[in-house]
């Protein structure tokens, strides 16, 4: 399996960091200019972290990109079960990463690519992998 043969997901900091050239984070900006090589999965709890965290002209420029890429990006509104979202609190997520958790596993995504190293890092045995930018770049290089 390569980061081209599944879908995979990016956390809201790729997002941020990404559309707004974050000189500290350049593998983020550079993987959301190479968003159109991946096939992304954006869960409900990614946009609305992303609604509440960005200035309204960045929303509209990453949902622009979003367009630009219609057949590789889907965005899913759907609301999760409350049950599979708990069975991530259990272990020991916080809210907005036991929801996040509980969409990818959902919906197979196989790859989560994140700037929180802290993400779900603690929890063994997860339905999905969790990446760097940095790394998954490093994937996408060895094509």
């Amino acid at each position: 399996m390569t980061i081209f043969d599944k879908w995979v997901s990016f956390d809201t900091n790729i997002y941020i960091f990404g559309i707004r050239e974050d000189l500290n984070f350049p593998a983020c900006v550079e993987l959301l200019e190479r968003i159109g090589e991946l096939h992304v999965y954006i869960p409900r709890q990614i946009i609305r972290e992303l609604k509440n965290n960005l200035r309204p002209d960045e929303v509209s420029e990453l949902f622009g990109l979003f367009n630009q890429y219609s057949d590789r990006i889907r965005i899913d509104w759907k609301i999760i079960p409350i049950k599979s979202i708990e069975r991530f609190q259990r272990l020991g997520c916080k809210l907005g990463d036991a929801v996040v958790a509980a969409h990818l596993e959902e919906q197979d995504v196989h790859t989560l690519i994140s700037e929180n190293r802290h993400f779900l890092r603690e929890i063994s045995d997860l339905p999905f992998r969790v990446l760097s930018a940095k790394e998954a770049l490093e994937e996408m290089t060895y094509r």
